[in-house]
Order: C-alpha cells, then structure tokens, then sequence
C-alpha cells in the first residue's frame, strides 16, 4: 500500500459481537493527536502507555478467576484528547491485544446473568459533564497485537469533550490514537501473490519471556519437537511440500496445518513499481483461514472436519451439509497426512497423561 507521508494505513478487521460483519478493507488516516490525559477506573493515570505503540500496555484493573480465562472485571478508560472537532471524519485507532479465553469462558457467559456483556463500548462526554453511548461497534483486536479502528464520522454529540471506552474482557491497550479519514485519492493499493508457498514441518516454538502483560509469543529458532499439550483433532491433514495451488485464491480449497507445521510464502516484490516521490509503502499480509482447537468445549474439537466453507453458519458447525456446488477433488489430492488424536514423541510412543 503506498500512501502520501504524514498518514497511516490501518485494516478495518476487528472482532466484532454479532453480524453484520463488514468487509476487511484498508484505510488511510492522518494522525491528530494522542490522549493529554488517560485515567484508568481505577484512578490509575495510563497517559504514557497509551502515547505509542511500544509495549507497554494500560491493563485491566482485576482479573476474573482462572476458569473464566479472558474475561476482566469491568473497566473503563477515559481519554482526553483536547477539543473534539466533531464536524471532521474523526476515527479512533486503538492498538491492543485480547486474551482470548477458552470454551469454559464463553460457555459461563452464556449461562450466568451476572457476567456482564464483554465487549467494549464507547462513551463521550457533554458539556454539562453527563456520559452519553455512542452508536458505534467498537469491537476487540482480534488476538494478538493488532489496531483496529472506530469510525466517529456523525457519532459524537456536539460539545463532546472527552472519551470513555469500557469492557469486561481482558484487554491490554497498547495506544490510543484520535484521526481523521485522508481520503483514498492519491493511496495506491497493489496486490502480489506469493509466488511459493511450502508446508513443512518446524516444531513448537518456546514462548519468550515476556512480562503478562503481552501476549504470548514464541521464539521461531528456538523450537521442541514435542507440544505442550497431548491431543489434537485427528483427521486427514495437508502433506508437506508445495502448496502453492491451494493459497493462490479464494475458493474453499485448504491447507491444513497441524500443530509445529509451518508454511513458508515467498514473495517477490521486484514484481511491484517503486513508490512515487514522497510517498510510503507499507505491506500487509492478507489471509482467509479458519482456526479450530481440541478444547473440551470446542464442536467436533476432537476431529479436523468437517472441512469450513464460505457461506456456511458458523453456529450450525457440523449440522450443515457441504454444498454440492463445492468441486472437493482436492481433497483427495492434498489429504493424505494423518495427524492425531493422541501426540506422540519424536520416538513414535505414546506420551502419557500429564
């Protein structure tokens, strides 16, 4: 994405409570300020963690008991950014991560009334000092670290002066940023497909050692051959090798990686012209997947299939028939790995229950 200097391009991809889920676009934006001031609930002053992305995260305040991994007692923050200039096609662009939380989580917030609705929310402030909701769906970072955007065009009552962004899930900001929209006039958006894609195997990363306050993340050179966990869903997965034929569109044709794989995409950007003068290129990394795990609470989580598709219900998994329509020759093709459903050592026996 090449773009004009002085502005930022951001995805429009974020986790959101309920359809309708909109399309992932990119978005070019004129940073406008970063808070004066941001006070958490708590009276905790979060002004310096949420000034750049650099790592240091305004955190909940109180965590939920282990079982209810992902889920924080409610918090807000409140974010003064000077005079809102509420006319202008504000946008706020919060970069953060979520601990996302297992199937127990989500199992309790469906059946127990006095766990709060998660999802963040947003308040602005009158002149008279009175809170009122703004209609917008804030939505969550969709795992790890990433920024997500909240469109303010047409949304803020005159006189708003500050910003109050509440949730019950524990989320870690990371920033804050006020802008505006810059318009898509002189942004040039190029595509490149990659121009390998090879699945093989690589093993589990070890995590590094990191404060809890980010989110986990494993060190690529430093790898075990063995997980920690013993089972994974069990199925038919994607033999290693070149798999570049099924990432090169959109069509419902799968890799399917198991737990260590890796798959290694080359790209070869000599392919795309240079920048113009004075204009920034920025890469993004667009993907269409599907994640499934062997959690207790998860549907069918002790299978890889049934095998996703679009268009399908993901509340209905595994009740709904694969479409006629779908040309699935591929599986036969591709399929061929068998993986699971209990870990095995590099020495091919059976590791016992931890």
């Amino acid at each position: 994405m090449d773009h004009p200097p002085g502005t930022i391009v951001c995805p429009t991809s974020k986790m959101r409570a309920a359809p309708p889920f909109p399309r992932h676009e990119l978005r070019t934006l004129r940073p406008l300020a970063t808070p004066r001031r941001a006070v958490r609930s708590d009276g905790a002053d979060v002004t310096a963690a949420l000034a750049r992305v650099d790592g240091q995260m305004a955190c909940p305040v109180r965590l939920r008991r282990p079982q209810l991994r992902g889920l924080a007692e409610p918090f807000s923050i409140t974010l003064d950014f000077g005079p809102l200039a509420v006319e202008r096609p504000l946008v706020l662009a919060l970069t953060g991560w979520i601990h996302f939380g297992g199937g127990m989580a989500n199992i309790a917030g469906s059946i127990d009334p006095t766990l709060p609705f998660p999802f963040p929310v947003l308040d602005a402030e009158l002149a008279d000092g009175t809170w009122r909701r703004v209609d917008v769906d804030v939505g969550t970072p969709a795992g790890k670290t990433k920024t997500i955007l909240v469109d303010l065009e047409n949304k803020l009552p005159a006189g708003a002066r500050r910003l109050r962004l509440s949730t019950a899930y524990e989320i870690y900001w990371d920033c804050a940023l006020l802008c505006e929209k810059a318009g898509e006039g002189e942004t040039r958006d190029r595509d490149l497909a990659p121009g390998s894609a090879d699945l093989h195997w690589h093993g589990y990363g070890r995590h590094a050692e990191l404060p809890p306050s980010l989110p986990l993340t494993p060190v690529h050179g430093e790898v075990s051959a063995m997980p920690p966990w013993d089972r994974t869903p069990a199925g038919w997965f994607t033999r290693y090798g070149q798999v570049l034929d099924l990432v090169s569109r959109r069509d419902d044709r799968l890799v399917l990686l198991a737990g260590g794989d890796e798959l290694a995409l080359s790209f070869d950007a000599t392919r795309l012209p240079p920048p113009a003068p004075g204009m920034k290129r920025d890469f993004f990394l667009h993907v269409v997947g599907w994640d499934k795990d062997a959690d207790f609470h998860v549907g069918r989580g002790w299978e890889l299939g049934p095998l996703p598709f679009r268009g399908m219900d993901d509340q209905a998994y595994g009740h709904e028939p694969r479409p006629s329509r779908l040309d699935d020759s591929w599986i036969k093709r591709y399929n061929t790995r068998w993986v699971g459903p209990v870990v095995l050592s590099p020495g091919d026996r059976v590791l016992p229950n931890p």
